[in-house]
């Protein structure tokens, strides 16, 4: 896979999966030359709080361009231009089906090479609709928040996955996101961000480049 020197970011706008359907905006990542690129979806934290500009998913976005994958970062339902209403997780998994049909419709991309990023908020959404897309191949959960995950999945997604979380965070703290991990189906493994805390504040760039690394390699990878 060709290091891009030039990724470009363009404003889309693209709607959910589901019935009423919304149009969502986001911002689509694109290397210099983008030919059979693994694709990646980037899901913001708390809707309530935050959005597509949350400083680890944009500059995360921002990174992997750079390292030839075709990047989307976008907001759910009800934040920032995006229509509907939020709801708390119910109906967002709607929104990251909407994502991944339109980021594999763009030319360039290579449809066995697709992952899901997210981060806090978007981690327990990438977790809840992961299983039943088969045409998601990793999942990245960064600062899962535990009190919503456990017991709270439907389902086990048993391709490789991998857990970040801060030395410091208070919602997904090490002993207690070590049991959950233990318990997950199939390649998994968990990514300690020393010093940081639940959003990762100031510790943006160890937590790129540990991601960064382990999707270059799964990138690599035939048949994952």
């Amino acid at each position: 896979m060709a290091i891009s020197s030039a990724p470009t970011e363009r404003s889309v706008v693209f709607p959910s999966k589901g019935q009423p359907s919304f149009m969502l905006e986001g911002i689509l990542h694109y290397p210099g030359q983008a030919r059979q690129a693994p694709a990646a979806v980037l899901c913001h934290p708390q809707p309530a709080s935050s959005d597509m500009q949350d400083v680890l998913t944009l500059l995360l976005a921002r990174r992997l361009a750079e390292q030839g994958l075709i990047a989307l970062r976008f907001n759910f339902r009800g934040v920032g231009r995006s229509q509907g209403q939020q709801t708390d997780g119910r109906l967002e998994p709607l929104d990251l089906a909407g994502a991944i049909d339109f980021v594999l419709a763009q030319p360039g991309v290579n449809p066995a090479k697709l992952c899901v990023i997210g981060h806090a908020f978007g981690a327990y959404i990438a977790l809840q609709y992961a299983p039943y897309d088969p045409r998601i191949r990793t999942v990245v959960a960064i600062s899962l928040p535990l009190f919503r995950a456990i017991g709270g999945l439907p389902r086990q997604f048993e391709r490789p996955k991998l857990f970040v979380t801060g030395e410091f965070d208070e919602v997904c703290p090490l002993y207690k996101l070590e049991p959950f991990v233990e318990q997950q189906k199939g390649p998994k493994g968990i990514k300690v961000i020393t010093g940081a805390r639940h959003l990762m504040r100031g510790y943006e760039e160890p937590a790129i480049e540990a991601i960064t690394r382990y999707l270059l390699r799964w990138a690599e990878m035939p048949d994952i």
